[in-house]
């Protein structure tokens, strides 16, 4: 019995006729090839890293999202992300087996809203009598009013116009998790302040998850001591209130007041001289 060892070496060549690498692919660009390390080289002869776009006339390379996280990806993945930053219209994040890392090639991503408000317009929310639920011109005293019908300043997203606040309610939705900077302030035409005592004006900022249950409250009262007395005494009154507060994808932030200023059942204006100066909203990523 007769035993014949043989090795045999082959190349292959799509369009080439003689490859000189284990696989070589004719182009009407150039060639692609892999060579004996197993490294390819898209129209590059001589690959130097695993896959070497280096050729010098169109090297560049597409990379897309995934929804993996980045444990599931894996260390050294890369994603793009399709959203606004800084400058720019998308950004890379890359994995380091844990965590998707974010890379802004001109800074972190701000949201900013700014608006001041000029109209009466209010919304009754919270009320012992259900008929007084509702739109209103102006605040009611001893209740819960959502501050409406805002003139919106800005709603960007680093540099690019957003839709994420509403002036005709008020409400600001989150579009990423994060924490947010909120002020704003109101300010009521001169009157009386004759309540008999406790007078005082709340600033509230109300946080909503994407379900719309109250997750936070906060608030800033001013108190005003003692009453002014009859007419012509008066005073102007207001608030503000400030928080950062951690928002997550799809909650729901929005200012509302309380106030007692007047008796019962009184309707108080809001000051909107100047263009609404002492009426302003404002919201930042931090």
């Amino acid at each position: 019995m007769l035993l014949f060892v043989t090795q045999l070496k082959a190349q292959i060549g799509i369009g080439v006729q003689d490859p000189i690498n284990p696989v070589e692919i004719k182009t009407d660009a150039g060639n692609v090839i892999i060579d004996k390390n197993g490294r390819i080289g898209v129209l590059v002869t001589n690959p130097k890293v695993a896959i070497d776009l280096r050729s010098g006339i169109n090297g560049s390379i597409a990379v897309g999202n995934t929804d993996k996280t980045a444990v599931q990806a894996g260390a050294g993945a890369l994603r793009y992300i399709a959203s606004p930053a800084i400058g720019v219209k998308g950004y890379l994040e890359f994995s380091d087996g844990t965590n998707w890392i974010s890379f802004f090639p001109k800074g972190k991503p701000r949201i900013v809203v700014m608006a001041s408000k000029t109209t009466q317009d209010t919304y009754v929310f919270e009320s012992t009598v259900p008929s007084e639920l509702g739109t209103k011109s102006g605040i009611v005293q001893r209740r819960s009013s959502y501050i409406t019908n805002w003139t919106e300043k800005l709603d960007s997203d680093s540099g690019v116009p957003t839709s994420n606040f509403n002036p005709s309610t008020g409400e600001f939705i989150a579009p990423r998790a994060g924490v947010y900077f909120a002020t704003f302030t109101f300010a009521l035409q001169s009157s009386q302040v004759n309540t008999g005592g406790n007078n005082q004006t709340e600033a509230i900022w109300e946080v909503r998850n994407s379900s719309g249950t109250i997750t936070q409250r906060v608030k800033t009262n001013n108190g005003y001591a003692s009453d002014t007395g009859a007419s012509p005494n008066a005073v102007p009154v207001g608030s503000a209130c400030t928080v950062s507060v951690y928002l997550n994808k799809g909650d729901k932030l929005r200012p509302f007041t309380w106030i007692t200023v007047a008796f019962d059942g009184t309707i108080s204006q809001f000051d909107t001289s100047g263009n609404g100066i002492y009426n302003a909203l404002t919201i930042v990523e931090q």
